[in-house]
Parts: structure tokens; C-alpha cells; sequence
């Protein structure tokens, strides 16, 4: 069950108004009128099967919005439609599509038919190992050309388009100790591959496919200007419980990776790699669906998507104290970490202020988002 704080949260922070066929009106998506004259609108996610994407089908449900998701694998999508259906959700306003290729345009134009935005957030993530790096850029760059295709075929009904993009999409390798905000970028990763090839590694290959996928569509923006509002955000680690359980613990995310090893009563990891920065996934729920309900402030705009610093000796000392029935680690307590989880000048980081100021609603607390999540995975506990 979600905190009760999380849905005054979204409640609160999602009041305000939503694109029509022009981004100059800011009237609010119909639903449902009370006669039951006009159909409730749908909005497309890509990748529905995904961590944040569960979290983000349950909240457009709850605002009064039909889901049409899109998946590789249908029964994963149906598992989806199964859970949400559990939680009171009618399956009539549950479709799930299945595109083995989102790059193909045909296919996620279909999809898009008669939809009223557009959330995608289908990446190459599990690929960044396995493929070339070129190919996982590609991915990433052709998926994002064909959501704006189908954007533009889907013609007068599409109101908005927000791109999941990433915090990757923001800094360079290595990183600087500063606060990175939206006026960043990652400047040097496809060179870095176009040079290197396949010994470019995984993570460079991650870094440039979220800065070009990004850069393709402000250009698109900028080339076309559409009738569509269009918006990017920028998530650090995903933290919080997800809608559908993982298979296994061995399935968990390397973003929950070192959260996993705490709550199994294993060493306390170090730092998180490459940076410390976290965010509730239902965080990122809510500032997508803000995102297409308040075009007078969210088009055009990047917004970064942090809500604190924590890592392994921070979710310790909270476990041991809320939950001392886990065998947790003491590690060394308070080390690592600012007593309020905020980022501090002097370490690599970001700054999300922005989207704070935007949207006048807070991020769920840390230590909230960090019993929610350890109570999830109890379940993988032997």
C-alpha cells in the first residue's frame, strides 16, 4: 500500500492545467464528464513493464486517464494489467500493445492513435552491456524519432510528449565536484564511442545514448515546432517500491543493488558508482503527468528529477533504526552522508530546485522512500 503522504503529494502538485491542440491554452484534459458524454483520454507509456512505468500507469489511472502501454513481451505487459486491476483498476482502460521494435515508426503510430500525450520511457538500459555502443545510441535515438512520429501522425488529439531522459544526460566522465543543474550536458561520451568502438565500455555507451536521444529531440522541437508540448526530464537513481515485483533478488536494479545487500544483512556498501543522488520513482510518476497537465510551465523545459543523497550507510542507520527486525550491518553510522540527505557543493551531484519551484511540491521524504522499498523486499528474504 502506498504512504498516504505519497498521494497528498500527487494530489496537491498535480492541480493545475493541461495542453490542448495548442500550447497556448492551458484547458484540462477531459476525462469523464458527468454525463458520460465524452470518453476518457488515453495516454501512451512506452516500456510499461519498466520500474518507473508501473508506478506511472497507476498514477494516470488514478487521475481519471486510460493507460495504452507498450511492451516487447505481452505477458510481461499483461502481468502489468493484472496487478493494476488488483488494485481496483477496470481493464477496460487498460491497453497493452506489444511492439518488438519501437524504432519502427508504423508500429507506434498505431499505438498512438487517438492518445493525448505520450510518456516515453522505453530505454536500452539491460542492453548497455551487451550491445555495441553504437547500437545502444541507436536504439535510443531511432525509439525517440519514432514517438515523435507518432506524436505528429496522431495529429490535433496529441497535447504532449515527455521524454524520460536521464541524469546521465548531464554530465561528462569524470565527474566534477559541483552541482549539475539543466544548463549541463554531456558533452564528450559519443565522441568517446565514435573513437573507441566497442572498448568504450557500457557506461559511456549509456551516457551518450540519454545525450543524443535528449539532443534529437530538442532539435526536433526546434526544426518542427509542433502544436505538442514537449518536455525532458532528467532522474537520478530510481529509489521507492515498485508496482510489480521483480522475478527474483538477482533481478533487482544495479540502481537497488547496494540497497538489496543492506536489507540481506550483508557488509554496508560504499558509495553508489558515479554518483550518490536518488529519487522516488512515483516522484518521477508524478512530474511526468505535471509535466503534460501544465504546459505554461513545462514546455520546452528540462527538469532535473533528484531528491536526495544517501547510499548505504545512510539506508543502514535508517533500517536499523525503523526496522530493527532486518539483520542489517551497523557499518560505521553517519558517515557519508548529510543528516538532512541533501547534496553538498563539494560533491559530484545535481541540483533540482527547478522542479521544486515548479511544480510547488517537495520530494517524498528520503527515509520514507527507503522504508517503503526495504519492506518490498523483504519478500526475497530466505
Amino acid at each position: 500500500m502506498e504512504p498516504t503522504y505519497g498521494i497528498l503529494l500527487k494530489r496537491q502538485a498535480l492541480a493545475g492545467t493541461c495542453p490542448t491542440s495548442s500550447r497556448s491554452e492551458t484547458s484540462r484534459l477531459p476525462t469523464m464528464s458527468a454525463d458520460g458524454a465524452h470518453p476518457k483520454r488515453t495516454i501512451l507509456i512506452t516500456g510499461l513493464n519498466g520500474y518507473l512505468a508501473g508506478r506511472t500507469a497507476e498514477l494516470v489511472l488514478q487521475e481519471g486517464y486510460r493507460v495504452r502501454g507498450t511492451v516487447r513481451n505481452k505477458l510481461a505487459g499483461q502481468k502489468v494489467k493484472a496487478t493494476l486491476c488488483r488494485l481496483g483498476y477496470s481493464a477496460d482502460d487498460i491497453d497493452v500493445v506489444q511492439i518488438s521494435d519501437i524504432c519502427r515508426h508504423e508500429s507506434l503510430e498505431l499505438a498512438a492513435e487517438g492518445c493525448c500525450a505520450i510518456f516515453h520511457l522505453a530505454s536500452p538500459l539491460a542492453e548497455i552491456w551487451t550491445l555495441p555502443p553504437a547500437e545502444v545510441i541507436r536504439v535510443a535515438v531511432e525509439s525517440t524519432a519514432s514517438v515523435l512520429s507518432a506524436a505528429v501522425k496522431t495529429g490535433r488529439t496529441m497535447n504532449s510528449v515527455v521524454l524520460v531522459s536521464s541524469a546521465a544526460a548531464l554530465f561528462d566522465l569524470p565527474m566534477e565536484n559541483r552541482l549539475y543543474t539543466e544548463k549541463d550536458w554531456n558533452t564528450t561520451s559519443e565522441q568517446i564511442v565514435d573513437r573507441d568502438g566497442d572498448k568504450a565500455g557500457g557506461f559511456h555507451a549509456y551516457l551518450a545514448s540519454k545525450a543524443a536521444a535528449e539532443r534529437l529531440f530538442w532539435k526536433f522541437r526546434d526544426d518542427h515546432r509542433p502544436t505538442f508540448g514537449m518536455t525532458a526530464l532528467q532522474p537520478t537513481y530510481f529509489i521507492g517500491a515498485p508496482l510489480i515485483p521483480w522475478k527474483t533478488s538477482g533481478d533487482i536494479p544495479y540502481s537497488n543493488s547496494d540497497f538489496w545487500k543492506v536489507v540481506a544483512g550483508e557488509e554496508v556498501p560504499g558509495p553508489m558508482m558515479i554518483y550518490g543522488d536518488t529519487v522516488d520513482v512515483r516522484d518521477v510518476a508524478r512530474m511526468l503527468l505535471w509535466s503534460a497537465l501544465n504546459p505554461q510551465k513545462a514546455d520546452g523545459e528540462r527538469f532535473v528529477c533528484s531528491s536526495a543523497v544517501g547510499g548505504g550507510q545512510a539506508i543502514a542507520d535508517i533500517l536499523r533504526k525503523r526496522m530493527p527486525s532486518l539483520n542489517v550491518q551497523r557499518g560505521r553510522p553517519g558517515q557519508g552522508y548529510a543528516p538532512d540527505y541533501k547534496p553538498v557543493v563539494s560533491v559530484a551531484g545535481f541540483d533540482s530546485t527547478k522542479a521544486v519551484s515548479a511544480t510547488g511540491g517537495d520530494w517524498i521524504p528520503y527515509e520514507q522512500s527507503v522504508i517503503d522499498l526495504a519492506q518490498f523486499l523483504q519478500r526475497y528474504l530466505p
